[in-house]
C-alpha cells in the first residue's frame, strides 16, 4: 500500500471517540474546546485522545517514515 491509501485505513481503524476526535482537529481544524463542546466532553477529554490516536498512527505507519523523511527533503 502507498501512505496515500494507507492512511485513511490507519485513521479508519482507530478506536471510535480517538477517530472522531483526531478528525475534528486535524481535518475540519477545530481548536479543542470546538471538538470538546460538540463532543461534550473536557477540552482534555480531546487532548488525551488526539494524542491516543497519534500514538496509534505512529505504529501503524511506522514503515513510511523514511518516504516521508525523502519526500520532505527533496521538495525543497
Amino acid at each position: 500500500l502507498s501512505l496515500h491509501d494507507a492512511l485513511p485505513i490507519s485513521i479508519n481503524e482507530l478506536p471510535p471517540t480517538y477517530r472522531e476526535a483526531f478528525i475534528m482537529h486535524r481535518f475540519q481544524n477545530l481548536s479543542y474546546k470546538e471538538a470538546a463542546e460538540l463532543l461534550n466532553v473536557s477540552p482534555k477529554t480531546v487532548d488525551y485522545r488526539i494524542q491516543q490516536a497519534l500514538k496509534i498512527l505512529r505504529v501503524k505507519l511506522k514503515d513510511y517514515l523514511p518516504l516521508i523523511l525523502m519526500h520532505l527533503l527533496t521538495s525543497h
